[in-house]
């Protein structure tokens, strides 16, 4: 029985993994590519931590993916806003489809 919910949960993080790369490929520009590694690979990554939990159950193992998660958890989110930010700062993307630009002001005072 252990073995079917690791191997449910593998095929759940394969699947995400694979719409992220979907999304990589097939999103038309930079900012909508952002979501899909920080969305989809997250998700994706933490089905493949959860089957590898399930299946090496051993003392200690929890606490060291807990902290696995904590950081994952911490760095792509941070990572998606750095390259956003980028993203912006370069003059990337579709500046037409911007409908509100908050960051206008705060970048010509930064010059």
């Amino acid at each position: 029985m252990i073995e079917i919910i690791a191997l449910l949960s593998i095929m759940l993080g394969v699947f995400f993994m694979f719409i992220a790369a979907l999304g990589l490929w097939l999103l038309p520009d930079v900012y909508m590519r952002i979501h899909a590694p920080t969305k989809a690979a997250t998700l994706g990554l933490f089905f493949l931590i959860l089957a590898f939990v399930i299946l090496t159950w051993e003392q200690g193992v929890p606490f060291k993916i807990v902290l696995i998660l904590l950081f994952i958890g911490g760095t792509i989110p941070i990572g998606s806003h750095i390259l956003a930010r980028a993203a912006y700062r370069a003059q990337t993307g579709r500046k037409a489809a911007l409908t509100l630009d908050e960051y206008r002001d705060h970048q010509q005072g930064m010059h």
